[in-house]
């Protein structure tokens, strides 16, 4: 019988033997067909959750607190699952959860290991791009599982379904206000999912005349395509990576926080012109709190992203409800969904779990 609190408590030892017993390699080794893997694999639908399933808790970005982590593990027994960690979770290196092979070997560890259902990051920060070459993307594709976050999360989100077709979520973290809005939607996504699932928009609280929480049309028009995207920090710097997104006929969704509008703009250009971003099918922009934020002369979020995305001739809407915002969505990387950007709105077109 599982003890959720002693499961993996022991860590190092049982890091190391999980690892060892499935490849007979550490995290961060790989071989010339790791290295070989093509750009995208066949789609995997991870197993659906239910109440009881056991969730990992894994901090592969920056540091969280024991204060968080109970936290954290109330709100997903309140919801009815259980949760394991290892003693690395809430290891620290200056602003890392722990060194980089340390956080890896932790995420490795919860995909490989058999009893484990779900792999959840509790917080984001920084961290993630940097222990992607130490991943094995086969093992984890050996061991299909839900796998959610966001922000800096947003690397491993976009690799782990690249390298290995493993449907991904963009979604709370650990420390997330879990409130009914966002709930609902995680419900909708990975536990109960219909055929069908238009996603619903709620304002934040206390946001009425913040245009950075309105909703608009920067260019009209309707696409359908597979899902991919998430932090745009995060994704300018994996250009020119290995890692890099593929984001070509796909609806590309995207997100930011706390960074001024020039330094926005600058990541946008940035994507539009390294990378194949002018070849999506159409882009959905979550929330983009305090990016409003401009010297004099002034230019608007708005007036600066339109100017980069109306030339496009692609169906682009802002202010739908992702982001770092309490009230969030659920998004799975690699599924096919449909939007409307006169309308502001889009909808999964098939289950995110099998």
């Amino acid at each position: 019988m599982l003890n959720r609190r002693t499961f993996i408590r022991k860590s190092g030892l049982l890091a190391a033997l999980s690892l060892g017993s499935h490849s007979g390699l550490t995290a961060g080794m790989t071989t010339e067909t790791e290295q070989d893997l093509p750009v995208q694999r066949p789609r995997i639908l991870p197993r659906r959750l239910k109440k009881g399933d056991l969730i990992g808790l894994v901090t592969p970005g920056g540091p969280i607190k024991k204060e968080q982590l109970d936290e954290a593990i109330i709100k997903f027994e309140k919801l009815g699952f259980r949760t394991c960690y290892n003693d690395s979770v809430l290891s620290e290196y200056g602003y890392f959860a722990g060194p980089d092979q340390e956080r890896a070997d932790e995420l490795m560890h919860m995909f490989t290991h058999k009893e484990v259902d779900a792999v959840w990051c509790v917080r984001g920060g920084y961290g993630s791009i940097r222990i992607l070459n130490l991943l094995d993307f086969e093992l984890i594709r050996q061991n299909p599982k839900v796998f959610i976050g966001y922000s800096d999360i947003t690397a491993l989100l976009t690799s782990v379904y690249e390298q290995t077709g493993l449907v991904t979520y963009h979604g709370p973290l650990g420390i997330s206000d879990f409130n009914d809005f966002s709930l609902k939607s995680l419900e909708k996504v990975i536990l109960d999912p219909g055929k069908h699932y238009r996603y619903p928009y709620e304002r934040e609280d206390d946001t009425e005349g913040n245009p950075e929480f309105d909703r608009y049309t920067l260019h009209g028009g309707k696409a359908e395509g597979e899902l991919i995207g998430g932090n745009i920090s995060v994704l300018d710097s994996m250009i020119g990576s290995r890692f890099e997104p593929n984001f070509e006929n796909k609806i590309v969704y995207l997100e930011e926080i706390e960074e001024k509008t020039y330094r926005v703009d600058k990541m946008l250009f940035h994507l539009l012109e390294a990378t194949n971003l002018k070849k999506a099918a159409g882009i959905v922009m979550g929330v983009m709190g305090d990016c409003n934020i401009n010297d004099e002369p002034r230019l608007t979020l708005k007036e600066a992203i339109r100017d980069l995305f109306e030339p496009l001739g692609i169906p682009v809407s802002y202010g739908l409800s992702f982001g770092h915002i309490k009230k969030m969505v659920t998004i799975p990387n690699g599924i096919r969904a449909r939007m409307n950007a006169e309308r502001n709105s889009f909808k999964l077109l098939e289950r995110a779990v099998k």
